[in-house]
């Protein structure tokens, strides 16, 4: 993570007691443990915590209104087809939903900023993105002429506007939850769950359209017809998949405490770069057939899977560290310290417990997860070459 500074001190467990965590952010109770503010005024760490909640809120009711202003109009029209698009989208996204705070490794992420992220993408980043979009194609149009714009305004426009917005949505998460987004696999985390909010209503919208293009006639086909070509076909490779890569660059920055090295920053660059070049190749008229829409579908996903694979082999290794150190000052073994790393480890280690005793022993594991999670996200430990994290 960060080069700057010691590993904090922590209290001694040789007595076979683990202390309480000092409150990770993640796991069962899904919410953020904020420090206790100073006495007689804001500290600075509270203030910009507060500024950014404040942002976050006051920019989410104002991107629902622009959408709503956008969308309203259609849905009077067609409700019924408006509906069923909403409803098959909806299970789709609460499946999604669930998978990506899945593959956040030991732990899932807090719940309550889960839905936060989710709510950023589906109201601020559409909202303010409407209004960016419009402004630019506009641009593109008259510079180039209709025919340009027709064809490359989507690329040039929608890439730099819609995740420069959903990033700015990860950052104020960041900001204001810091224990949220404390390093790489966090932010490919929030950032998959902005995406995804993005993406579901991106999805509705274009039912919509497509409804509107074919004079609504037949608005039922249509909306099947868009369901699979919008989530069927390439929706392992859409914004989901985008905004995960660029909040690995957020998540990079915020482990430094904002203020990272160059190496490390030059990674987050990169990764906010390659976020939005996949982002331009999915948009582009390149590839314009059903099967190149397949292969701009796979670059998306395949980037998106490399990067995440690099972020968690690196944090499950802090993490299993930092299990390996409990563990040796509570006297256990080894094995059963470091197989708390997963899931199905810390399920299995369980069923080694008598039955009546097990409640207990769970709690003890939730204590020396989150303990060695909150140490491992403070390890300061160089960036290895030849990967971001």
């Amino acid at each position: 993570m960060s080069h700057a500074g010691p590993e904090p001190e922590r209290p001694s467990t040789r007595d076979a007691h683990v202390p309480s965590p000092r409150g990770s952010g993640q796991g069962h109770e899904g919410t953020e443990r904020l420090p206790a503010p100073q006495t007689g005024r804001w500290g600075s760490q509270n203030l910009p915590r507060l500024a950014s909640a404040i942002l976050f809120g006051l920019l989410c009711v104002v991107g629902f209104g622009l959408m709503v202003n956008g969308l309203l109009g259609a849905v009077l029209v067609f409700p019924g087809q408006s509906v069923l698009s909403a409803l098959m989208i909806a299970v789709v996204g609460a499946l999604a939903f669930w998978l990506l705070r899945r593959v956040r490794p030991v732990t899932p992420p807090s719940k309550v900023f889960s839905l936060l992220a989710l709510i950023w993408g589906m109201t601020a980043a559409v909202g303010l993105a409407l209004v960016a979009n419009g402004n630019l194609s506009a641009v593109w149009n008259t510079v180039g002429g209709l025919p340009f714009g027709s064809a490359w305004g989507a690329a040039l426009t929608a890439p730099i506007n819609e995740e420069l917005l959903k990033v700015a949505g990860i950052v104020l998460i960041a900001v204001m939850a810091p224990r949220v987004v404390r390093g790489p696999m966090d932010g490919f985390v929030i950032g998959a769950l902005v995406g995804l909010g993005f993406q579901v209503v991106e999805d509705f919208t274009y039912s919509l359209n497509v409804i509107a293009m074919q004079g609504g006639v037949d608005g039922i086909v249509a909306v099947v017809q868009t369901f699979i070509l919008r989530v069927v076909l390439t929706g392992l490779g859409s914004h989901w998949a985008m905004t995960a890569v660029a909040g690995t660059a957020v998540g990079l920055v915020a482990a430094a405490s904002w203020r990272p090295d160059q190496r490390r920053a030059l990674w987050a660059a990169l990764l906010l770069l390659i976020a939005v070049g996949v982002h331009w190749f999915f948009d582009t008229p390149l590839l314009g057939d059903l099967f190149g829409a397949i292969a701009k579908t796979l670059v998306v996903f395949v980037t998106a899977m490399v990067v995440y694979f690099v972020v968690r082999h690196a944090y499950r290794a802090r993490v299993r560290r930092a299990l390996a150190e409990e563990g040796d000052e509570l006297g256990l073994r080894r094995s059963s310290a470091v197989a708390l790393a997963s899931r199905h480890g810390r399920r299995r280690e369980l069923r080694k417990v008598p039955q009546p005793e097990r409640p207990a022993a769970a709690e003890r594991q939730d204590r020396m997860v989150a303990m060695a999670e909150d140490r491992a996200s403070e390890y300061r430990v160089p960036i290895a070459p030849g990967r971001p994290e």
